[in-house]
């Protein structure tokens, strides 16, 4: 299984190579990365439940690989592949529409997910100072 950093492990490695900055070829990283790193770290998947993702550096492309153990589909393999968001196929319609409709709104969203707040009535933990 792919090896994972904590948020805390990673900026201390960002400051310790002299900048804010990560992932291969020095990108930054953004906010959907941020999120899903979080997101990831937190994750206890059960035994029957399997992540993979193609390349380690991109961490919203990914496969769930699911095998139950009990019950009619015991025995199955069910795999979802998961891709980076695209507004013009949105897994979140509504964040979908801001975006396309009043991209500074969408952005404000953002930023107060990941700082830990509500957007609309759904409540988001932080994960940035």
């Amino acid at each position: 299984m792919i090896k994972l950093f904590s948020l805390k492990q990673q900026k201390k490695d960002e400051e310790s190579a002299g900048g804010n900055r990560t992932g291969a070829g020095g990108k930054k990283a953004s906010a959907a990365q941020l999120r899903i790193q979080k997101d990831i770290n937190e994750l206890n998947l059960p035994k029957t439940c399997e992540i993979n993702f193609p390349d380690d550096d991109d961490l919203l492309n990914f496969r769930l690989i699911i095998c139950p153990d009990e019950g009619f589909y015991k025995g199955g393999k069910f795999v979802f592949s998961f891709k980076e968001p695209n507004p013009e196929d949105p897994l979140n319609k509504e964040a979908a529409e801001v975006l396309q409709s009043n991209r500074r709104l969408f952005e404000q969203n953002v930023q107060r997910s990941l700082r830990g707040g509500y957007v609309g009535a759904t409540y988001f933990e932080r994960c940035l100072k």
